[in-house]
């Protein structure tokens, strides 16, 4: 039965709905944009809808015009095409953010207030339809827009249809969306039902929470819900709380159903995110702040919180039961697809729709199963208690059972049909720890042929010529694809488009250069697609380096339904995209590393290197509580030092008081030139006794040290020193080096010369 529900929601979902149908006309190029706001005539008249000429620009399809610079007036404008419509009507899925439509110099359509003291309000997202006149021959729509957020443009379906069309059209667009909504929402009611039934009520109550905020968000997001209420303003209030909402409730369902996961920390997660979600929202009501600026800084805060659950999920993995493991799987889903909704929202990637409601629907399917496999554990339960009664309670027995494990069985299947996902998820997060490119890359090599099986595959990389690639890996070993590749005709994937891609005969012209062996077929049949996925990185300049070219021929299930291989194209393309994004991430991190780290003068560490260290000494010592005690010290009279012998000299002192103190500690201790003067010493596992013992014998031997320069006697140099330690001094480590600070303030203020212990209560 649940099979038939699933099958039924997939097949809505699948239906056309977004596509531009018969009758209808795209618009999605031959517009022109300027930026600013039009000045007016004497007459009151918007200047711009008259006058000729003028620095309108062509604008490539929809979305960000270039070179806003911080300006938040835009004009559009597109001369309407000829068409046979009785009432032409143009929808636009989205105008970015207040906007006015004028024709023929009358305005038609006005969405929010572009003058005034509410001029640039926000007024609420949503479909625009504007009324054309008939015929559209001739005409020319300008559209006035206004938009103080990231965005400003016209977004989504931009079409011309009948009027009559267009109710019919978003039904038929987003009847998938609200049947998930419709089911997501019967699931966060049957669980409140069962809040006042069961025990385990904070994991009833989470679940129905994660439910009710995705219903509920997918139906505000819905087009179809302003036919419900038009109120664009109020359903992206209850977008955006029910969007705030979805990790405190995924941290909820992590601290009350993964008993293996620290409480603490989930906690602490949750509570924070619950402030967010509350306190954004109720601002905006408030006009303290506006909404639109609350859902990036968001995803910001979304996509550390699931990179900190998935953190926990990863170390936690082989812990988890099956139930656990089916949320997971949920979870995993709903996370790629709001990540890729992230994307396409700051148009990291090209305009797409995104289809969230798919995540909620994984979540009622896991749901679905576990309610089932929770229901089924009850009944055994029970059984078992009263296995005194007739075969026939017996007999049902088996029968639970035997459903048990039929839905065992289905979610193995369902864990398998997300395997790929997971496993590209699972390399990603491996890849983070990666501090070398080479390593990083060896990794995702060694992990293809498992991500891309059942379809055939090879790997190449460059070796002489950059545009030359040579055969490294290729799978199964029944196939044999050719051993050099030519790359200059594949474009890369942040510019490549279907007109760009190569054909299929000319890429095996390419590829057939030098065959491996004699069958040099790269696949097993003519008409069989042959796929090239460049793996690029993207530097700061904006400029790519190729590191290596995946192909692909589609083998397996694949074969048989071809159905599915723009799909498959695209899964891979978006998951080639995501391990560029962070090779390229790593690599710069590589670059970084290779920063010096030493001060020139000293030949010690610098204070960079030092606030790493200091920061990584801290954790340690705050984890395994161990000693960690800081000394940070200054040369006396140094300034005075420099006006009487010059600042030569004075380099040669601080040249000689850094041997010193590189001579006097441990080779576990690190000395670094902190600035000026001023150096400090980091002691891990010393206690204070150990460092003041340790800088009075330096300081002894400061006092006999004599500096001379260009045969000139300097004389002796005396240091004030401070010493703050953990955990004597203080139960937070991250505060030793402003305690040691304030003790090297009193041992110059007593009179300098002197080594000043740091106390409990310093900082007071």
């Amino acid at each position: 039965m649940f099979r038939c529900i699933t099958l039924l929601v997939l097949a809505l979902l699948w239906l056309p709905g977004s596509q531009v149908l018969a009758g209808e006309r795209a618009l999605n190029d031959g517009w022109e944009y300027r930026w600013g706001d039009s000045p007016r005539t004497p007459g009151g008249e918007l200047e711009w809808l008259t006058a000729a000429g003028g620095e309108w620009q062509s604008l490539e399809g929809v979305g960000n015009p270039p070179g806003r610079d911080g300006r938040d007036s835009l004009w559009l404008r597109r001369e309407l095409p000829a068409g046979d419509w009785l009432q032409p009507a143009l929808f636009v899925s989205s105008l970015n953010l207040v906007a006015e439509a004028y024709i023929d110099g009358q305005r038609v359509y006005r969405h929010g207030q572009l003058e005034g003291p509410d001029a640039g309000a926000f007024a609420g997202w949503t479909w625009h339809a504007i009324e054309l006149p008939s015929p559209t021959q001739g005409k020319t729509l300008y559209l006035r827009l206004k938009s103080s957020y990231k965005d400003i443009g016209l977004w989504g379906k931009v079409v011309i249809m009948e009027q009559s069309r267009i109710l019919p059209s978003i039904l038929e667009a987003t009847k998938g969306e609200m049947v998930i909504a419709l089911a997501c929402l019967i699931v966060a009611a049957l669980a409140l039902v069962l809040i006042l039934t069961q025990p385990e009520r904070w994991r009833l109550g989470s679940l129905g929470l994660f439910s009710l905020a995705v219903g509920l968000m997918v139906l505000a997001e819905s087009d179809a819900s302003q036919l419900i209420v038009f109120a664009p303003l109020a359903w992206d209030y209850v977008a955006a709380i029910a969007y705030f909402s979805l990790p405190v409730a995924m941290a909820l369902i992590l601290e009350h159903w993964f008993p293996q996961i620290p409480r603490r920390g989930m906690r602490r997660l949750w509570l924070g995110l619950l402030a967010y979600a509350t306190g954004a929202p109720v601002l905006a009501m408030l006009d303290i702040i506006s909404l639109p600026p609350t859902f990036p800084l968001f995803d910001l805060i979304l996509l550390g919180a699931l990179t900190y659950m998935a953190r926990w999920l990863f170390r936690y993995r082989r812990q988890f039961d099956s139930d656990q493991r089916l949320i997971v799987a949920s979870y995993a889903i709903f996370a790629a697809i709001a990540i890729t909704d992230m994307l396409v929202a700051h148009s990291l990637v090209g305009w797409m729709s995104v289809p969230v409601h798919l995540g909620a629907l994984a979540f009622i399917v896991a749901m679905i199963v576990i309610s089932t496999r929770h229901y089924a554990r009850s009944q055994r339960q029970l059984l078992r208690l009263n296995d005194h009664l007739e075969q026939e309670v017996a007999e049902r027995t088996r029968q639970l059972e035997s459903l048990a494990e039929q839905e065992r069985q289905r979610a193995l299947v369902l864990a398998t049909e997300h395997h790929k996902t997971q496993r590209l998820a699972s390399l990603i997060d491996t890849l983070q720890a990666c501090t070398s490119l080479e390593e990083a890359l060896c990794m995702t090599q060694r992990a293809m042929p498992e991500i891309l099986e059942p379809m055939q595959g090879a790997f190449y990389r460059p070796q002489d010529q950059p545009d030359n690639m040579t055969l490294e890996l290729f799978w199964p070993t029944t196939y044999r694809p050719p051993a050099c590749l030519d790359s200059t005709a594949i474009p890369p994937l942040r510019t490549r488009t279907e007109e760009s891609l190569p054909a299929l005969d000319d890429l095996l012209t390419i590829s057939t250069r030098r065959p491996l062996s004699d069958a040099s077929s790269p696949s097993r049949a003519e008409n069989l697609p042959h796929w090239v996925f460049p793996l690029d990185l993207t530097g700061p300049d904006r400029q790519h380096r190729r590191l290596g070219v995946i192909c692909v021929v589609p083998d397996g299930p694949l074969v048989k339904r071809p159905q599915y291989w723009d799909r498959t194209r695209s899964f891979i393309e978006l998951g080639v995209s995501r391990l560029a994004l962070v090779l390229s991430s790593i690599a710069l991190q590589e670059e970084l590393s290779a920063l010096s780290y030493r001060d020139d003068l000293t030949g010690l560490h610098n204070r960079r290197y030092f606030d790493e260290l200091f920061a990584h000494e801290t954790a340690i010592s705050l984890r395994k509580k161990s000693p960690l005690a800081v000394v940070i010290l200054d040369i006396d009279h140094f300034k005075k030092f420099n006006d009487r012998y010059g600042h030569a000299a004075g380099d040669t002192v601080l040249e000689g008081v850094g041997r010193m103190l590189a001579n006097s500690f441990r080779d576990i201790d690190v000395v670094c030139r902190f600035g000026g003067e001023e150096f400090v010493v980091l002691l891990p596992g010393a206690e204070a006794d150990d460092a003041h013992h340790r800088m009075q014998r330096m300081c002894h031997a400061l006092a006999s040290a004599s500096f001379r320069h260009e045969g000139q006697s300097l004389g002796t140099v005396s240091v004030s020193c401070g010493i703050a330690s953990f955990p004597a001094t203080s139960n937070d480590p991250s505060c030793l080096l402003a305690l040691a600070d304030s003790a090297l303030y009193r041992a110059k203020h007593a009179g300098r010369a002197r080594i000043a212990l740091a106390t409990p209560h310093e900082n007071d």
